[in-house]
């Protein structure tokens, strides 16, 4: 790809998990963005884990530079989203469907996801905290994320998984997460 403006040629991954951020960001901003936070993108998928999470934080850092932080924001949502795939809504739907009460939709959760922790607080708020970053593209990161943007794609994931479960909207907030520096993340499920 080329930008217009500087004259860039950038090869841009078109699969996997950074080929879908690639086309979330050129969706949400335009070719000039993504052509600069994609830079060395190509050379991705040979980065070892710790490489992997550093380019990420870069090109989030780079991300919230260029478009602000709520366009970042709502690019990694949209990862999220995704990323929580219909494996996981379905099996989200599964459990629901098999279990009497929310409590024991919870205690199903918990029996099938090892190192998370799923607890109802109240009648209409769910806790759910992983004991570590579960995501492979930065959970060995060296250096802790500066802000919370790339975890949004978290809060996205348990937005879609719970509201596929409960077939109704849910709002989802973060707590804390491990990548910027917390002994574990924690996510607040508002039902």
């Amino acid at each position: 790809m080329k930008s217009n403006k500087n004259q860039i040629s950038v090869k841009i991954p078109k699969t996997g998990r950074i080929g879908r951020f690639a086309k979330i960001i050129e969706k949400e901003t335009n070719q000039d963005v993504l052509i600069k936070i994609m830079q060395d993108s190509d050379k991705y998928e040979s980065f070892n884990y710790t490489e992997k999470a550093a380019w990420w934080r870069g090109a989030i850092e780079l991300l919230e530079k260029e478009v602000g932080k709520e366009t970042a924001i709502k690019i990694m949502e949209s990862c999220g989203r995704k990323c929580c795939g219909l494996g996981h809504r379905k099996t989200a739907k599964k459990l629901m469907g098999e279990a009497k009460s929310i409590k024991e939709f919870l205690n199903k959760l918990n029996k099938k996801f090892r190192g998370v922790r799923f607890k109802l607080k109240d009648k209409n708020t769910v806790v759910v905290r992983y004991d570590k970053c579960f995501c492979g593209q930065v959970k060995q990161t060296k250096q802790p994320f500066p802000t919370t943007t790339y975890c949004q794609c978290g809060v996205a994931w348990e937005k879609q998984f719970f509201e596929s479960a409960l077939e109704r909207p849910v709002e989802v907030g973060l707590v804390q997460t491990v990548i910027t520096g917390a002994e574990s993340c924690e996510f607040i499920i508002y039902i």
